[in-house]
């Protein structure tokens, strides 16, 4: 008998005022592993995972968190097993960097526990993990881009959550801060069994580094599995709308996309 998963879409469905972005999808996903989700600008991929985080309630359909509908959790509670890295994260003015990485232990807090001693080092092995210690006294503002994106993966990873969602957490970063980052949710996966859901634009770095492949093509679920099972270039035609030739990756053997003509 199949395990049931700890996070599930049910015939979900999602979207804004009367526009339909996510249409009755369905998902499992799977414990323990790394899950990219890829697809075209308005696939429905950042829509998905606010509706798996419980940030936006579906018009049709559940978010199922270990077997009960996640909207009938306290917040505290659900914060305690999920964290979510959203697109573009907000944060008060001024704030260090201390003080942003700190909030991510803000739902293991409660009215009889105060900042404690594995609260300290959460925080100091998310800012490690991230290679961010040395910005721990800056304002979040005076941070350039690329900065202040890892300094928002610390305050997810300090979190310290069994489900981890990031939505498009390579924005910002160049080429080997992008490598960098998905070896090290790899390398958390790998030694820690955390679940991690991530939504990238980069196929390429997707296949490499993730376990589980979901393809998104207007609100539905194209394709998914394995990366080697799912790439191909008639897939990622009707994904994208680009032309390819799919080849092995020459260093990791993983499915490596050429678009196809001049």
């Amino acid at each position: 008998m199949t395990a049931t998963p700890r996070l599930a879409a049910r015939a979900l469905s999602l979207g804004y005022d009367d526009r339909t972005v996510v249409d009755a999808l369905d998902l499992d996903v799977l414990d323990g592993r790394v899950t990219a989700i890829v697809g075209a600008n308005a696939c429905g991929k950042s829509t998905l995972l606010r509706g798996l985080a419980r940030l936006l309630r579906p018009s049709a359909g559940e978010v199922l968190l270990d077997g009960t509908p996640i909207l009938d959790r306290a917040s505290r509670e659900v914060a305690r097993v999920l964290g979510l890295l959203p697109q573009t994260p907000v944060a008060p003015d001024g704030i260090t960097v201390a003080d942003l990485v700190s909030r991510g232990r803000h739902p293991h807090q409660g009215w009889f526990r105060s900042w404690s001693a594995d609260d300290e080092t959460a925080v100091a092995a998310a800012l490690a993990a991230t290679d961010t210690v040395e910005l721990v006294d800056r304002p979040l503002h005076a941070l350039s881009g690329g900065q202040r994106q890892r300094v928002w993966i610390a305050m997810a990873l300090a979190q310290e959550t069994d489900l981890l969602l990031l939505d498009e957490p390579t924005t910002y970063l160049d080429i080997s801060h992008q490598v960098d980052l998905l070896r090290l949710l790899r390398t958390l996966n790998r030694a820690t069994g955390r679940t991690i859901v991530t939504v990238l634009h980069d196929l390429n770095l997707a296949c490499r580094y993730s376990d589980h492949l979901v393809v998104m093509a207007g609100g539905r679920v194209l394709a998914e599995g394995p990366p080697a099972e799912v790439v191909t270039a008639a897939v990622v035609e009707e994904a994208f709308g680009l032309p390819c030739v799919v080849v092995p990756d020459p260093v990791a053997g993983t499915p490596m996309i050429v678009p196809a003509g001049d």
